[in-house]
């Protein structure tokens, strides 16, 4: 009988309990947010097209999906900070825009640290997920440079 199996801390998006992995946290932290703000933002436009009375409920349903969002942040951001072993007032800093990703920069412990078991490893899913969103955020940034330095692309070309 083998009595050393490893045990994983389980997470929870509703949760300040446990801990997190880096891929996992960078993955929840950019779609969580972006599923969130297209799903509430296309409900809302629907309900905008039925009058102009009834834009308090699209707009309410806007704030409704920010709020939910920043409070799994909050709660997804604590998690992350308990698999470094820093206590979850460190999440404060992820107010700060892009922090989510300095915090999947972070190595986390590899064993049990004081709040709790480590995070399950990443599937292959996750670590294919994380690859495609880096080199589409790489991507964009690119662009962004190149928009913002006035370069046109055709001359590279």
């Amino acid at each position: 009988m083998n009595t050393n199996t490893q045990r994983y801390s389980e997470v929870d998006l509703f949760s300040t309990e446990g801990r997190i992995g880096q891929k996992l946290y960078f993955f929840y932290s950019t779609v969580v947010p972006f599923l969130f703000f297209w799903i509430f933002a296309s409900v809302a436009g629907i309900i905008s097209k039925l009058g102009s009375d009834v834009n308090v409920i699209s707009y309410g349903l806007l704030g409704m999906a920010i709020l939910t969002v920043f409070f799994m942040m909050v709660r997804l951001s604590i998690q992350r900070c308990h698999d470094f072993d820093k206590s979850g007032w460190f999440a404060v800093l992820a107010l700060i825009p892009f922090a989510n990703i300095i915090f999947s920069l972070i190595p986390g412990d590899s064993g049990l640290n004081r709040y709790g078991e480590p995070p399950k490893p990443d599937s292959s899913f996750i670590k294919s997920a994380v690859f495609v969103l880096t080199l589409l955020l790489f991507a964009i940034a690119i662009f962004a440079l190149l928009y913002f330095l006035d370069i046109n692309v055709r001359d590279f070309i």
